[in-house]
């Protein structure tokens, strides 16, 4: 029965193909990387420096103390106004707190100082993508550009607004004019990537690597590619040579960790993603990874901190909303997942998943007109949806009766 086969079902985060958004961690000596998971905010003592704040909202922001990290921040900016990295951090945590235009804010305020700040440009961009700003945010991302980071963004972007097609005819035309180009073949690599057009992307990586055969970037990408056409020990393979170039390249030992869930080494996918996250403390991506393991080896309370932590760091993940409330659910804590998933859909409305699990949800409830509702919208957004069409056959019959 349909219902079996959710129960059955996690959706992995697999290896995203570059740490998107707000996963640009604090080094790994910086004293966000050292914070201990579940400490309490520390207090404001008085007559403490600017530096001394931002060092303890550094702690507070990384055990996801969001609020008082802002407060930290706040105190700090009154004492040196023009502090570009209280403003970084500050925008970040104000992005984390779902306070986009105080976050917007922040980061413009660095860009006023420092306006080629390519990572910061990245930020801004996530936040107007937040505010569903599809123009903004092209710009911002464009304006990082030849960050991956920046591209991964931008490849995401156009993707959300069904406009995927055009940056490809955009980037087939720039690959055409710059055929010795390393980041044309990447470049076109990753959107044919997200357009699920596997081999060709393959062929692209492999004339980047031919050019440039320690682009970490491209290793990680071909290795992506491999895994989500079930090539997990090639993945593997490729993230092993991404990390030969840069070992502390924390995305390709995400990835690697990825691939092992997919081959069902639980207790080594959780060795590479912590080490990924010991390398980038602040990789939300990493945290719903790690929350995946944590749920295949029956540690629920571990799996949910992870799915927490994933959202404290990035609120606009976009499928810890989905675990987080299958785990609640195949424990039949209903009001849990219910909450969940809504929460998810405030930030994701048009997330078909979310509304066909929060449909599901309703029907084990019983809410069987809330139920239909949800499914009419997935399918709504996916005509194609076969399970939400019986499903919502099953809750009108039972309307009916």
């Amino acid at each position: 029965m349909r219902s079996t086969s959710f129960f059955q079902l996690i959706f992995i985060a697999l290896a995203a193909s570059i740490a998107l958004l707000f996963g640009a961690p604090a080094s790994a000596d910086s004293p966000a990387a050292n914070a201990p998971r579940g400490t309490a905010p520390a207090p404001i003592a008085p007559d403490l420096s600017a530096s001394q704040l931002l060092a303890q909202a550094q702690i507070d922001a990384a055990a996801g103390h969001n609020d008082a990290a802002a407060e930290k921040l706040h105190r700090a900016l009154a004492l040196e106004p023009k502090n570009l990295a209280v403003q970084k951090l500050l925008g970040d945590v104000e992005y984390r707190l779902e306070h986009y235009k105080a976050a917007e804010a922040a980061y413009n305020a660095v860009l006023a100082s420092d306006p080629g700040n390519k990572d910061v440009l990245n930020r801004l961009g996530g936040v107007y993508a937040a505010e569903d700003r599809f123009d903004d945010a092209v710009g911002a991302f464009r304006r990082t550009l030849p960050s991956a980071e920046g591209f991964a963004n931008l490849v995401q972007q156009y993707t959300d607004a069904g406009r995927l097609g055009e940056l490809e005819g955009q980037y087939q035309a720039e690959e055409a004019r710059q055929p010795y180009e390393t980041s044309s073949h990447y470049n076109l690599a990753v959107i044919y990537e997200a357009g699920k057009k596997y081999d060709a992307a393959i062929a692209q990586l492999q004339i980047a690597l031919d050019r440039s055969p320690r682009f970490t970037y491209a290793l990680n990408e071909l290795g992506v590619v491999y895994g989500k056409t079930g090539r997990y020990n090639d993945a593997i393979e490729q993230y092993k040579k991404a990390i030969a170039v840069d070992p502390a390249f924390p995305l390709a030992w995400m990835n690697w960790g990825v691939e092992l869930i997919n081959l069902n080494d639980y207790s080594s996918a959780d060795e590479k993603i912590t080490h990924a996250i010991s390398l980038a403390s602040d990789y939300a991506l990493a945290y719903e990874n790690l929350g995946v393991v944590y749920e295949f080896l029956g540690q629920f309370t571990q799996a949910v901190e992870s799915y927490q932590r994933c959202i404290g760091l990035d609120p606009r993940d976009r499928n810890v909303y989905y675990n987080l409330g299958g785990l609640y659910l195949r424990h039949n804590l209903f009001n849990l997942a219910e909450a969940a998933f809504i929460k998810g859909l405030a930030v994701q409305p048009r997330n078909e998943q979310l509304h066909y699990a929060l449909g599901f949800t309703y029907q084990r409830q019983r809410k069987f007109a809330l139920a239909a509702e949800q499914f009419r919208v997935a399918l709504a957004e996916n005509p194609n949806d076969s399970n939400a069409r019986e499903l919502l056959a099953q809750v009108e019959d039972q309307i009916k009766h």
